[in-house]
C-alpha cells in the first residue's frame, strides 16, 4: 500500500508551481488531493496556460486521485463553499497544504522604482491579501475537519533568506507574517493533534521562471518536486509534531529525509 493511501489532502494555488509539484508528490504516495486554484479550463489567470484540472488529472496518473475545485482564497465565500463540500464528501481533512500567492503576477503595475516608497500599493495588497490574509482564511475553515478528528498537519509555503530581507519590504513582511502565523497556529493546535509547520524552498524552476529565461546557471536550482518531496517527507513522519511551529528549509529537510530533486541532487538552500 502506498503511504498516503486512503488519506485526504488540500492543495491551494495548485494550477502551477510549488502547488502543482507538492499536489502530484502526494499522489504519488496515493492520496486524494483536492486541487484548488483560480486557473480553470477556459478562464486562466495571468495570462499562463495552466489549469488546476491539468494538476489533477497528473495526480491520477500518479496513482493518486485528484479533485479540482475552482477557488479563489481570498473570497470567503469561495473557502466555506470548499470546504462543506470536502466535509461532505470525505468528513475530514489529513493534509493542508497552503500555496497562493498574489505578489508576482504581471498584472500587476511595475512602479516607480525598487525602494517601498516607490512601489505601489497594490503589491502591498496582492502579496499580503492573496498571501498570509488567504493562508488565514482557508486554515480557519479546514481547521474543524482536523480537530473533530484529532489529526492533521498544516503545511504554509514561504521563503525566507536567514538575516536578510528577501527581495523587497512587502514581500518580507509577506514571508516572516506566514512565518509568525504558522508559530500561533501551531501553538492553539497543539491540544488538538493538528501540526503547522512553514516550509521554504529555494529558487523553483516553475513554469513562470522558465519561460523567463532562468535556469540553475541563474540560481533558479530546484524543480517544484523538490519542495513536494519535502513535504511528503513531513506528511508520512509519524512525529511531525516535533517540527511544529518551525520554519524549515527544504534543503535542510532533503538531508534529514535523504530525499533528492528529480536529478539526484540536493541544491542548497538559496542565498540572495
Amino acid at each position: 500500500m502506498k503511504p498516503l493511501q486512503g488519506k485526504i489532502a488540500v492543495v491551494t494555488g495548485a494550477s502551477r508551481g510549488a502547488g502543482r509539484g507538492i499536489a502530484y508528490q502526494l499522489g504519488s504516495a496515493g492520496a486524494t488531493v483536492y486541487v484548488t486554484g483560480r486557473s480553470v479550463k477556459g478562464s486562466t489567470t495571468d495570462n499562463r496556460p495552466e489549469t488546476i484540472e491539468e494538476t489533477a488529472d497528473g495526480v491520477t496518473l500518479r496513482g493518486g486521485k485528484g479533485i479540482a475545485i475552482q477557488c479563489d482564497h481570498t473570497r470567503s465565500s469561495d473557502v466555506r463553499k470548499l470546504f462543506e463540500r470536502i466535509g461532505r464528501e470525505q468528513g475530514r481533512i489529513d493534509i493542508l497544504v497552503n500555496s497562493v500567492f498574489g505578489g508576482s503576477e504581471s498584472s500587476l503595475p511595475s512602479g516607480d522604482g525598487r525602494h517601498f516608497w516607490e512601489r505601489p500599493l497594490e503589491h502591498w495588497d496582492a502579496m499580503m491579501v492573496a498571501g498570509p490574509q488567504a493562508y488565514l482564511l482557508t486554515t480557519r475553515y479546514a481547521v474543524p475537519l482536523m480537530t473533530k478528528h484529532q489529526k492533521g498537519l498544516i503545511v504554509n509555503l514561504t521563503f525566507f533568506i536567514k538575516d536578510q530581507i528577501s527581495s523587497n519590504l512587502y514581500y518580507d513582511l509577506a514571508m516572516n507574517a506566514i512565518n509568525r502565523m504558522t508559530r500561533g497556529m501551531a501553538k492553539e493546535l497543539q491540544e488538538y493533534n493538528v501540526s503547522a509547520v512553514a516550509v521554504c524552498p529555494g529558487w523553483m524552476r516553475t513554469e513562470r521562471v522558465i519561460d523567463s529565461g532562468f535556469g540553475p546557471k541563474d540560481g533558479a536550482k530546484e524543480t517544484t518536486a523538490y519542495v513536494g518531496r519535502a513535504v511528503l517527507a513531513l506528511a508520512t513522519d509519524t512525529t511531525v509534531s516535533k517540527f511544529s511551529g518551525e520554519t524549515l528549509m527544504v534543503a535542510e529537510l532533503a538531508k534529514k529525509y535523504g530525499f533528492t530533486d528529480v536529478n539526484g541532487t540536493q541544491p542548497l538552500p538559496f542565498e540572495g
